[in-house]
């Protein structure tokens, strides 16, 4: 039987840790053979509900869905079921404090990195797995736009299908498009865009990507945008970015929006790099980055062809304790 042939066994997991960075592995009843805790969902049930339930059955600990981070979809060969592969949905869960061992569970036991991958054959194909994931991603959570983000002026809201004309107001200007990677874009283009834009809600996985309206708290008019994207979540790196209109630029706008989303990258994305790509000749934009206390890191000579010509990018960094010590 050819491997893609084999039965697959859909399951969750939670790789757990401690304050100690321990990893909790668990071993069921008539088995060596450690993993992390978890299950088979349920017919019809989601995967947070059906691993909140798996640990409360055997592990006898209640778990909010909010706790559960997730680390998207990992593949190995399945540790009780011999020529079975094993499709798994895994969350990371930070618990402190002892566990009782439940249902099916003979055994839950807190490992160091080095004493697991001690256990050998001991230790089920998808922990090992596991294994290889930086240690660092366990800090990282993801984030979901659903609600606003108001500072003393701003309002920071998730992007609509209505925000088109207030886009195109700017981004069909040449004077704003000047340094940016488009055109100035016609309003057809504009509804195209905002239409993209509005699928990405969330910032779980490398490459996802938020655009956020920003609007004055006085009167609700939108006045620019801000960027926000997952580099590496291994890496726990994001990129920010922004645009205003430019009767609204000069006057501070930027700067307090853009250090809104570096305390959600920092603080509650718990990310520890935030970059910045920009064109060197964008005056206003490097100054801004210097405001915010982003430092500058690299200058590429001449790295990409833009609008008919070669052209140089700054790149600007800041790192969760620059921005803690500020």
């Amino acid at each position: 039987m050819r491997e893609d042939d084999r039965p697959t066994i859909h399951v969750v997991a939670a790789f757990t840790t401690d304050a100690q960075g321990r990893i909790l592995m668990v071993r069921k009843r008539g088995s060596e053979v450690f993993m992390q805790p978890g299950g088979k969902p349920e017919p019809g049930e989601d995967a947070v509900p059906a691993l909140v339930r798996e640990l409360a059955e055997e592990l006898l600990v209640e778990v909010a869905p909010d706790d559960l981070t997730a680390w998207g979809r990992f593949e190995a060969d399945a540790a009780n079921e011999p020529g079975h592969h094993l499709v798994a949905e895994v969350f990371a869960l930070r618990l402190d404090g002892e566990v009782t061992a439940a249902a099916e569970i003979a055994e839950a036991r807190w490992f160091t990195r080095d004493e697991a991958r001690a256990l050998g054959e001991r230790l089920a194909p998808l922990a090992r797995r596991m294994l290889e994931v930086p240690e660092v991603r366990s800090h990282f959570r993801p984030f979901r736009f659903t609600e606003p983000i108001e500072t003393a002026r701003l309002r920071l809201r998730p992007i609509t299908l209505d925000d088109v004309d207030a886009f195109h107001a700017y981004q069909s200007r040449e004077d704003v498009a000047r340094f940016m990677l488009f055109e100035p874009r016609s309003r057809e283009e504009m509804a195209a865009k905002v239409a993209e834009w509005s699928a990405h809600t969330d910032l779980e996985r490398d490459g996802d990507y938020l655009e956020i309206p920003v609007e004055l708290r006085s009167d609700g008019r939108m006045i620019g945008h801000l960027y926000l994207s997952l580099r590496s979540v291994d890496h726990l790196t994001a990129e920010i970015g922004w645009g205003l209109h430019p009767d609204f630029q000069g006057l501070g706008f930027a700067e307090e929006g853009a250090r809104a989303l570096l305390e959600l990258a920092f603080e509650r994305m718990r990310l520890h790099r935030v970059i910045a790509e920009l064109d060197p000749r964008n005056d206003a934009s490097v100054a801004l980055c210097r405001r915010l206390g982003l430092r500058e890191e690299a200058f590429f000579r001449q790295d990409m062809w833009f609008k008919g010509a070669w052209a140089d990018t700054g790149v600007y960094a800041m790192l969760a304790g620059d921005f803690s010590s500020r």
